[in-house]
């Protein structure tokens, strides 16, 4: 073990320069992986932390003439599935915050703090499927008393500064006092379950038209499943008989989902969290991608020193040494080496934490929060030393020391063909990575820039309380009085929340029976000019007592009628819009509903101001908001800032693959450089001669650089097929999708080739102008 550790240390002596490159690389690249890897576990553990997670599911449901399944039922019908299925008897029932609310907070001296949270609702047995932790209170009170609630400690801590908060009140959007009435410890932010305040107040009816909640199971391990279905579908008499003859299962697939399941699950549900398989697993391989080009690297280093090496290993075997120990010594070298830069990497990932890095991260960067997963790395940084170590100390061992110290040892054609090949594997990796980030740009700039068929420039808006409602019309009087204010309107729904209202419902049309799906806004009668919404048939004139509803052009497509002057439901058509966006951009656009309802449309107001005078504007909205609602807790947002947060997901993951790919690229590029520094070692006895024989130094630098070029060539007709089929996969996620341009491809190519050029040009020029009298006479 000493000899071993001597050894490392004159390597460290004789090959500073490589050996600190070396290091830095790997130490690098086990930054990168250990940041990726906390990324990737933070997904594929998502909803792990229950205890009962393996064995929790959620109803899923879908109509035929449905395209997704939905989680959602009526507080009726999962009532008759918990009392008739013994199976389904452990469960609750879940209502998730559809949107924001405002809460206020009275301090004893009069002063209020104001808060933005989601309210929601969960009946009693939520404690006992998801196994929380009530830490002080009656969570049950809480969940059935109205006027009660049941928060997590974070939310207690954010509202009063403690956690002792039991009997302590708040306002409920400025007017409703609630009382705290149990507290529970938070789950982790990787849960379908949400950190949010329960409360039986927040329930959204007990009717069997009010397909609101969603319904949780802990289904015995062994359960047929299908047995399961068959045994919900076998419910609808019972149903039937309570609902006035309408079923509840009739037309629809069911399937239990598992709870583990439901991030990633290829299904599409509102209002939750949902995974990029494909985006995962991109991280994934860049930072398994990483990994192999630290070892190939370090290989090519360990190659570029072999000469100097080899006499000094071969020098030991004259003195009785025998390979499996010299193996052995340099195996034992790269591993040390490869712990240092584990240990380094380790650092470095620390110090990415502290950057902006962290922000576009699900969960902490810091790696000692992560201690399992870095004994994980740890034992694989030794298995990197391993694979890194063994061919050079098999190649350096296999020569007899009779030709070493002769001087005659050459890379075998086996070698040659070994190290090339892994750098056109290093030259792949590049390109396609510089691909890929350089397509993912241009999605996400086409998707932000993209019209939404709205005028949304100098528009803000606010979420309404119960005085806003109650008031509005002098509210909306109110802000019209100054002329920053160029325009109010209102509506129930906020432009790009997913969390708006959806209805289905099945009507008789033309003669036939249809299932109608859509999104549903009600509006104020100026909401169509305040947005310059265009309409393609009926009267653009909208008043107060308007009876007739309006739908999108998509509406009319999709379900293959004119729906103009029909009547679906009790609600006759009377325009059709042209299509606009009301959902984010990464969605199609769908079917939509709008019908004039002041009553119903209060939810958010928006205020078109004049650009000119913003700051005006904005401090008039807020004098008349204080003067309408003391205890209003919101505030003023731009519609534009909303819009452009909807992308935050997508840029998140576009930022780490741009951060982790350069990384990459630049780990692979360095390898150029130990590749050609091995050459122009290997080839110094031949670039002397024939500089002896009358070549010039441009003749030497081309020389040594057209194997290089060859192998970026390859490597790019090898990487743009991967590389289009990567990205064609990842586009297919997204409704409207950038164009995959041939100019994209080559510029990629183009900038490998820049930068290999510059990156040996240099190296190459040294080797050409050496004296070739000094290097034949050193060989």
């Amino acid at each position: 073990m000493i000899r071993i550790y001597r050894n490392f240390l004159n390597v460290l002596q004789r090959s500073r320069s490589a050996s600190i490159l070396n290091i830095m690389g790997l130490s690098v690249a086990f930054a990168v992986f250990i940041a990726i890897l906390i990324q990737v576990n933070y997904e594929y553990s998502y909803n792990s932390s229950f205890p009962k997670a393996d064995r929790i599911y959620r109803l899923e449901l879908r109509h035929s003439s449905e395209a997704i399944y939905q989680a959602l039922l009526p507080l009726p019908g999962f009532e008759i599935i918990r009392t008739e299925i013994p199976e389904l008897s452990v469960s609750c029932l879940v209502d998730k915050p559809w949107r924001s609310a405002n809460f206020t907070v009275v301090k004893p001296d009069g002063n209020m703090d104001f808060f933005e949270e989601g309210p929601a609702y969960a009946d009693t047995n939520v404690v006992r499927v998801f196994d929380l932790e009530v830490v002080a209170g009656d969570y049950r009170q809480a969940l059935t008393m109205p006027g009660q609630l049941f928060i997590p400690l974070s939310v207690a801590q954010k509202f009063f500064g403690e956690t002792d908060v039991i009997g302590r009140t708040v306002l409920f959007n400025g007017a409703r006092e609630m009382t705290v009435a149990a507290v529970y410890r938070d789950v982790p932010q990787n849960s379908t379950f949400q950190n949010v305040l329960y409360s039986a107040s927040f329930s959204s009816g007990t009717q069997w038209a009010q397909w609101n909640y969603e319904s949780y199971y802990v289904i015995p391990e062994g359960t047929d499943m299908e047995m399961l279905v068959d045994k919900l579908r076998g419910l609808d008499k019972i149903v039937a008989g309570k609902n006035s003859g309408e079923k509840m299962f009739a037309d629809h697939d069911l399937m239990f989902l598992p709870l583990k399941d439901i991030y990633f699950a290829d299904v599409q549900h509102w209002h939750e969290p949902a995974g990029n398989r494909m985006m995962t697993h991109i991280l994934l391989l860049i930072g398994i991608l990483v990994l192999v080009v630290a070892i190939v690297n370090f290989v090519n280093f360990s190659m570029a020193l072999a000469p100097s090496r080899i006499k000094s290993l071969n020098t030991q075997k004259t003195f009785g040494a025998g390979n499996r120990f010299l193996r052995w010594c340099v195996i034992s070298e790269a591993m040390i080496f490869s712990f240092l830069a584990f240990l380094l990497g380790v650092f470095w990932c620390y110090l990415l934490g502290q950057t902006f890095v962290q922000e576009v991260m699900y969960t902490s960067l810091n790696p000692f929060v992560h201690s399992g997963l870095l004994a994980g790395v740890g034992s694989v940084s030794l298995i990197v030393g391993v694979l890194a170590g063994c061919y050079p100390a098999f190649y350096m061992t296999s020569f007899s020391p009779a030709l070493v110290l002769k001087g005659s040892q050459a890379l075998s054609p086996r070698g040659i063909f070994l190290r090339n090949t892994l750098m056109v594997f290093q030259y792949t990796v590049a390109v396609a990575l510089i691909i890929g980030i350089l397509f993912i740009g241009r999605q996400l700039e086409m998707v932000k820039n993209r019209p939404w068929g709205i005028e949304k420039e100098h528009i803000v808006y606010l979420k309404s309380n119960k005085d806003m409602v109650q008031k509005r019309t002098a509210f909306v009087n109110e802000l019209r009085q100054n002329p920053a204010v160029t325009d109010v309107t209102f509506a129930s729904e906020l432009i790009g929340d997913t969390g708006m209202q959806h209805w289905f419902f099945d009507d008789m049309i033309d003669g036939e029976q249809k299932r109608i799906e859509c999104d549903v806004s009600m509006i104020a009668p100026n909401y169509l000019n305040f947005f310059g919404i265009e309409v393609i048939e009926g009267d653009r004139f909208v008043s107060t007592q308007d009876s007739m509803v309006m739908v999108n052009e998509t509406f009319k497509k999709t379900y293959h009628f004119d729906p103009m002057g029909k009547e679906m439901a009790g609600m006759r058509v009377g325009r059709i819009l042209k299509d606009f966006n009301i959902l984010p951009l990464q969605q199609s656009i769908r079917p939509l509903l709008l019908a004039v309802n002041e009553e119903w449309a209060g939810n958010y107001f928006y205020i078109k101001i004049n650009g000119a005078a913003r700051n005006k504007a904005l401090t008039h909205i807020r004098k008349t908001i204080r003067e309408l609602s003391p205890t209003y807790g919101g505030d003023v947002r731009f519609l534009n800032d909303h819009l452009n947060s909807l992308y935050k997901g997508e840029e998140r993951l576009g930022t780490l693959v741009n951060i982790f790919g350069l990384a990459t690229i630049l780990l692979a590029l360095m390898g150029v450089y130990g590749l050609v520094l091995f050459n122009s070692k290997y080839k110094a006895k031949e670039i002397g001669v024939r500089k002896v024989n009358g070549a010039t130094n441009w003749q030497m630098i081309i020389f040594l650089n057209r194997d290089f070029i060859r192998m970026v060539v390859l490597s790019f007709v090898l990487a743009c097929p991967l590389s289009w089929y990567a990205i064609s996969v990842w586009l297919s996620g997204f409704a409207y999708k950038t164009s995959l341009s041939v100019w994209v491809f080559l510029l990629a190519g183009v900038v490998v080739l820049s930068i290999t050029l510059l990156t040996i040009s240099w190296q190459s020029w040294k080797a050409a102008n050496a004296n070739p009298v000094e290097v034949l006479k050193n060989e």
